[in-house]
């Protein structure tokens, strides 16, 4: 099905197999914003055969401001920098060209710092920590700060979480 994004106008391609109830979650692949399904009529099986349910795969969630970024086995990097080329662009001073990777490696997510001024990483129940020229696991919900320290209440903060796709 073609869906096209009421904010940027973008055309989606969304699997009918995703939509799985009557108001569906699914962001824009250009901007982010969620997506607006206007007179569909959505039959929910009550119960689908055993045959058909699949285990959810895990997924990496990035969201900065309107832009969301999902990273997973089909979509295993996301690069986080100034350039427009990248998947996340952050315009400020302290930002590099091309900052930081979050990579998609044997089930696991890895943020990678490839800049001048560092990254901040902080996640939940742990001490916040500056990365400079490493690679570290992602193993909780948390913020990431490019270039500059963040909280969980930082506008600029580019908040990660978990979640699962169908």
């Amino acid at each position: 099905m073609i869906v096209y994004c009421e904010e940027c106008g973008f055309k989606n391609t969304i699997d009918d197999a995703r939509i799985k109830c009557q108001r569906p979650q699914i962001p824009c692949e250009k901007c982010g914003d969620f997506l607006h399904f206007y007179g569909r009529k959505v039959r929910l099986p009550k119960t689908p055969p055993p045959e058909q349910k699949e285990a959810p795969r895990s997924c990496l969630i990035l969201k900065y401001g309107k832009v969301v970024v999902i990273v997973n086995e089909a979509n295993a990097r996301a690069e986080i920098g100034r350039q427009k080329s990248n998947d996340i662009q952050v315009v400020n001073d302290r930002v590099s060209r091309t900052h930081a990777l979050i990579e998609y490696k044997d089930g696991k997510y890895f943020l990678t710092d490839q800049s001048s001024n560092g990254t901040y990483l902080l996640m939940e129940r742990r001490k916040g920590i500056a990365i400079r020229n490493k690679e570290i696991m992602l193993t909780a919900k948390g913020v990431i700060g490019p270039g500059y320290k963040v909280d969980f209440k930082s506008p600029d903060a580019i908040h990660i979480w978990f979640g699962s796709t169908p």
